[in-house]
């Protein structure tokens, strides 16, 4: 009878365990999803070396005065003119079970639209008519290091 109590006090504990790691790794896809937010956003900041125009409407009737915009060259990230692409981008996690293990997503992603078709992409890959302006390759260059030590971290004990 004790080792049939054992027995069953060690699967409650396992399960417990497995439990709390489940739930820590959801946690951490939460913050890894938020590192690749930031990390996108800043990419699509900053100064870009592309052409320049005055924004329409700004500076009365002189040529010389108003607002300057500086677009992206072919192979920067896009130019960061309205804020709109920006600012579009959400987070997003969820978990899958693979067998006995859990496979947890952290993602980011822009639903805005242009004429039927995602920005992002139309930027990111370029169309007949616009170079590439890549930016998600970068993006995951500066979000691993930081999402890799969130998951590193240790699930036993650690608060989160």
């Amino acid at each position: 009878m004790e080792y049939q109590q054992a027995k069953k006090e060690f699967e409650i504990s396992v399960n417990k365990t497995i439990e709390e790691i489940e739930q820590k790794a959801k946690q951490r896809g939460v913050q890894a999803a938020n590192v690749l937010t930031n990390e996108v956003k800043k990419v699509l900041s900053g100064q870009r070396s592309g052409r320049n125009y005055k924004v329409k409407g700004t500076g009365g009737k002189s040529k010389k005065s108003g607002i300057v915009y500086t677009a992206s060259a072919p192979g920067e990230p896009p130019a960061l003119r309205f804020g709109t692409l920006q600012k579009s981008f959400k987070r997003r996690t969820y978990a899958e079970r693979n067998g006995s293990g859990l496979t947890v997503h952290a993602v980011t992603e822009s639903n805005l639209q242009v004429n039927g078709y995602l920005l992002g992409e139309l930027l990111e890959n370029g169309t007949k008519r616009i170079a590439p302006r890549p930016f998600k390759q970068k993006t995951i260059d500066a979000a691993l290091p930081k999402i890799t030590q969130i998951f590193a971290r240790n699930y036993r004990n650690s608060g989160g």
